[in-house]
């Protein structure tokens, strides 16, 4: 189903590879040139948490340098004059520094510059710590409209509910950026991105799962790679003609 022997850019490893060939890939090809590709926001937040604590030794929550990726469309922290439109779902910033962390309606939040890596643009911004361990894509439906009748507590003493909501939608805390970390992510998030690493973690996968939905999945977090594709736990039997 699968044939490798044409091509050397494409090995598996096994799992006790795994931190060796995570740490070799950003010796040579650097952090933001290498990425790990699983199949649910749960294995990418696992991979994540394992990523900073065994490999980047960061006990801290949020460092300088931590790779982000910003995990909803913002149209709020961008100048006209940076020449970009919004941030996308999808882009990946670097921390460059937090200034000062916030306790505030019932979420928390960090002030912090943030460098956009594809367009090489320094924004200062609010982010939404709580978004780092979410298992679904980001924050829920219910959590976002819990923030913003928190937020709009504060606009009580506005006479009309429109002008309240209007400034609830325009509060920097209700428009912090949202955002995991960026050194695992699924194939969905990995859409539009290419890297010239990419490790792919397949997890659990039983014989009958191999659809064409699992092919196209596989295909989308193979082309991710520009240079080199490690395959991780990869069962044999996809490998069986």
């Amino acid at each position: 189903m699968l044939r490798l022997d044409d091509y050397p850019d494409i090995k598996r490893i096994s799992g006790d590879e795994l931190i060796d060939t995570i740490a070799a890939c950003y010796n040579k090809y650097g952090m933001e040139e290498t990425i790990i590709i699983s199949r649910s926001n749960k294995r990418a937040n696992k991979f994540n948490n394992g990523i900073r604590q065994t490999i980047l030794y960061r006990e801290d929550e949020l460092v300088p340098g931590d790779l982000l990726m910003v995990v909803r469309n913002n149209y709020y922290w961008l100048q006209e004059e940076s020449g970009v439109e919004f941030i996308a779902n999808g882009d990946i910033v670097e921390v460059i520094r937090i200034k000062k962390y916030y306790d505030l309606y019932g979420y928390r939040y960090a002030d912090c510059l943030l460098r956009l890596i594809d367009y090489n643009i320094e924004i200062e911004a609010k982010v939404l710590l709580d978004a780092l361990y979410e298992e679904a894509p980001a924050l829920s439906n219910e959590k976002n409209k819990q923030m913003f009748f928190n937020i709009l507590e504060d606009y009580a003493h506005v006479k009309t509910k429109k002008k309240q909501y209007e400034l609830v939608r325009s509060n920097p805390y209700y428009n912090a950026l949202q955002i995991k970390y960026a050194y695992a992510v699924t194939c969905h998030k990995s859409q539009g991105g290419q890297w010239k690493s990419v490790i792919i973690d397949q997890g659990y996968l039983a014989r009958e799962a191999v659809d064409r939905e699992y092919l196209r999945w596989l295909y989308t977090a193979i082309t991710r790679a520009t240079e080199v594709v490690y395959l991780v736990n990869f069962v044999d039997f996809i490998f069986e003609s």
